[in-house]
């Protein structure tokens, strides 16, 4: 069993009586919860479960004291002398605590946690990131900031981002102007207003899985000319649209050389890619490069 205690601290005209909207401070704490959850499942895995626990508040702000009850399994137990000094073992409530919330020293931001770490980024993508000596130097332009590879796995964990930015969410209400952490005598790690934007979450790129081309036999749905050249088409399986982008052929249809009928079909040169999107769904694009041959449909039988 270990645990960690620190201060959420929120600030402004409408909390300096030591009151505080429920509607405001529910779903931060709900937010903070998740987040630190998240943020232990990433770090710890199924080794160590957390709670997240409230105190007493004081007035001239509304400042929530909150503890982290951690628990281990009983393997677990068995490694936390041996991990628990490690950056890759197990990170106890105390380590975990400062993972998230630590603020670092120097110009450099030396040693911050995961929400410095945002902070810094300020939205920016870095422009590299390399190991050194067990620490993770994260550079843009001219300046740096030195974490450790925990940090960097939380900023990178969709879930923990997202509800990072549910929290800061309480600063787009009036009257409350920031927001602080703090553990014990540490310096005070504070979100002001203006710096919320900094926690909205990246759209997670497009993953392509496969990108190849085939010959495919496509038989025509439904046809568009409109702009995009989106085709209905199907390979007697489900209908699916493609791009056809021969010029040629398109050409050849403007001129009146091409007219279809129905069961007509088309032998394709076809660019297909496989897609995973940002949402992890996957999804397929087709585009045709080139109409190798148009075929009509049957309209007569064969004898022989």
């Amino acid at each position: 069993m270990s645990d960690a205690n620190f201060s959420l601290i929120f600030e402004g005209s409408s909390v300096e009586n030591g009151e505080i909207d429920v509607k405001d401070l529910a779903p931060s704490l709900m937010a903070l919860g998740e987040l630190i959850q998240a943020a232990n499942a990433e770090i710890n895995g199924e080794q160590a479960r957390i709670a997240v626990k409230l105190q007493a508040t004081k007035k001239g702000s509304f400042e929530v004291n909150m503890t982290l009850v951690q628990s281990f399994g009983a393997q677990a137990l068995l490694l936390i002398d041996s991990l628990a000094g490690h950056k890759d073992g197990i990170a106890a409530a105390k380590d975990l605590a400062d993972i998230i919330f630590k603020v670092g020293t120097g110009t450099a931001a030396v040693g911050g946690g995961f929400f410095a770490l945002i902070k810094w980024l300020r939205g920016r993508k870095p422009d590299k990131v390399e190991a050194k000596g067990g620490d993770t130097y994260i550079h843009i332009g001219d300046t740096h900031f030195v974490t450790d590879t925990q940090a960097v796995a939380l900023a990178e964990n969709l879930q923990v981002r997202e509800q990072a930015r549910n929290l800061v969410a309480v600063l787009s209400t009036d009257g409350i102007d920031q927001i602080s952490t703090r553990r014990g005598s540490e310096e005070k790690l504070t979100i002001k207003k203006e710096e919320a934007r900094y926690f909205d979450v990246p759209d997670i790129e497009e993953e392509t899985l496969e990108d190849a081309e085939r010959e495919m036999f496509l038989q025509i749905d439904s046809l568009s000319f409109k702009e995009g050249n989106k085709w209905r088409m199907t390979d007697g399986g489900e209908p699916f649209y493609a791009v056809l982008d021969d010029v040629d052929f398109l050409n050849r249809i403007a001129k009146g050389e091409v007219s279809f009928s129905r069961n007509d079909y088309l032998h394709c040169l076809v660019h297909e890619r496989q897609l995973r999107t940002g949402k992890g769904q996957l999804k397929k694009e087709r585009n045709i490069i080139r109409v190798i041959e148009h075929k009509p449909g049957l309209r007569q039988l064969k004898l022989l």
